[in-house]
């Protein structure tokens, strides 16, 4: 909590040192509550960072296709995000536990520090390899904006008054994936790509220079003996390195069959075999660990729980491959350059926080929270279905209004998720059950993605006429090298995208139905749980 200022007359905006601005404790029960003292200027630190998370997302899915092209290896395009997501998915629970053992200063500068190193990094790529880890390090600082920005509210703000402000970081994140989205392809059609990563500098360090002044933590007590070791020991390092190793060995194995080898080779078999392993034994670290597991399984114990993670995790997939596919349907389908196929994204991107506010408002009033998972899933399942009838000539406002429903359902669905399973615990679990939330949801953002590259690419692969024998690893390693094609082959050559893409829609829409399905066996309890209440 807050502390707040004992004199009449004496609340200055930015609190100084001598006071401290942040208790890491429970928050009290209280029958009414107010913003405390500095709370405007955390807010515009925290969401500052969780507007670079979303403007982040859509920038890379909007222009990756581009990116990739430069360079090459347009085949092995889904690892300029799947990079990102496999490091944020492996931090996004760390950050949790070492906020509680370490503080939340700490870890908001780390994971700020490290998002801006990143992005500058990937403007200074001159080569995919390079880019690519530019992209997981910035993985490892985006995995803590959102996290932090919810823990850091959730020290803040009681549980029954966090629905609003929790739609309030909805929006954020949706404004900065609409910017993205938007802008991106101006970007890169006027200045260049890397402007696309560059732009995003200046923010990061008015962040680090807002947050210096108004993250104020007192010192922090004396944890297990106050030993560095100590400390340590209770960090789950060996889960998250087969976790990354898990989700880095799927992913080779999904971009290499059918892609560039056969499935039945070898060199396919063999990692995806390995992520089976690594996946096992991350499985059993949790259930034995002595530290604080990045999963508790406690946590998935009973029909309420694992409906919900179940949900969360396909929504995740059918968000991230509808995401993902979109930019290509248009720029590949419909010939569009970046910057129109950016601003065909732009207001049906505005749904998505509109969708956060429509959840902050009934989880305030009313609760609702399982109908809130059912109405989003929902949505996201029929936008999702949708999209796999568009075609080449379609009627102009299809391409606007099909796109709706998906990013209005995701709007609705993520807080709902969120509040729906923190509602299940007490207070004290909220910072790890949170990032619980948000690691189960990434492994689905990149099984949504690494599945869906595969279907397009294995489609590419195996359907692409005999006759265009000496230009089929010109047009997968570069979409670009579509448009230099004669007309009379142009048009077999995107009829092939087409179908794969449309395969892809058709994938994210059956990930959709299953988290609509999961969803009518969660069961809300509404804003009224927990140690406030």
């Amino acid at each position: 909590m807050i502390e707040q200022d004992q004199e009449a007359g004496m609340t200055p905006a930015i609190p100084n040192e001598e006071q401290p601005l942040l208790q890491p404790q429970p928050t009290p029960v209280v029958a009414t509550w107010s913003p405390p003292r500095g709370f405007l200027w955390i807010q515009l630190a925290i969401m500052s960072n969780v507007f670079l998370a979303g403007f982040d997302g859509t920038i890379t899915a909007s222009t990756y296709a581009v990116i990739s092209s430069e360079f090459n290896a347009a085949n092995t395009a889904s690892w300029l995000t799947t990079s990102y997501l496999i490091t944020s998915t492996a931090f996004q629970p760390l950050y949790g536990r070492f906020s509680d053992l370490l503080g939340r200063r700490a870890c908001f500068f780390t994971a700020t520090i490290t998002f801006f190193s990143g992005c500058l990094g990937c403007a200074m790529a001159r080569d995919v390899v390079f880019l690519n880890i530019m992209r997981a390090l910035t993985g490892i600082g985006g995995g803590g904006l959102m996290t932090m920005a919810t823990i850091i509210n959730s020290d803040l703000i009681p549980f029954r008054n966090r629905g609003m402000y929790q739609a309030v970081q909805n929006g954020a994140y949706g404004f900065g994936a609409i910017c993205g989205a938007s802008f991106g392809g101006a970007i890169v059609d006027t200045i260049g790509w890397r402007w696309c990563f560059l732009v995003q500098v200046p923010v990061s360090l008015i962040v680090l220079v807002l947050g210096h002044f108004v993250l104020r933590f007192p010192p922090k007590e004396n944890i297990e003996g106050s030993e560095q070791k100590g400390l340590w020991h209770q960090i789950d390092v060996s889960g998250s390195i087969l976790l990354v190793l898990a989700l880095s060995t799927q992913l080779i194995g999904l971009s290499l069959g059918g892609n560039e080898l056969p499935w039945t080779s070898i060199w396919v078999i063999l990692p995806l075999v390995a992520s089976i392993v690594f996946l096992a034994g991350f499985i059993t670290i949790e259930a034995n660990t002595k530290a604080v597991p990045l999963i508790p399984l406690k946590m998935l114990r009973g029909l309420h729980p694992v409906s919900t993670q179940i949900a969360n995790v396909c929504v995740g997939m059918a968000a991230y491959a509808f995401l993902f596919t979109l930019p290509l349907f248009f720029q590949v389908i419909l010939m569009e350059t970046p910057t129109k196929a950016g601003a065909r994204l732009a207001i049906p991107s505005l749904m998505t926080p509109l969708g956060g506010l429509i959840a902050g408002i009934v989880m305030s009033r009313w609760g609702k929270l399982a109908q809130l998972v059912r109405a989003g899933a929902t949505l996201m399942f029929i936008g999702n279905f949708l999209v796999t009838f568009l075609g080449f000539d379609d009627s102009g406002w299809k391409y606007f209004a099909y796109i709706i429903p998906a990013n209005l359902g995701q709007g609705i669905v993520y807080p709902g998720i969120l509040f729906t399973f923190l509602s299940a615990f007490d207070h004290n679990d909220h910072a790890v059950s949170a990032s619980t939330v948000y690691l189960i949801r990434s492994l689905g953002t990149v099984w949504g993605v690494a599945i869906t590259s595969a279907i397009v690419q294995n489609t590419l692969y195996s359907g692409l006429p005999e006759a265009l024998s000496g230009l089929i690893d010109e047009i997968r390693h570069s979409v670009s090298a579509i448009h230099d094609l004669p007309a009379d082959i142009q048009m077999p050559v995107r009829m092939v995208y087409y179908h794969g893409i449309q395969l892809s829609f058709a994938a994210s829409a059956v990930f959709a139905l299953i988290a609509t399905i999961a969803s009518l066996f969660t069961r809300g309890k509404g804003l009224e749980r927990g140690s406030e209440a």
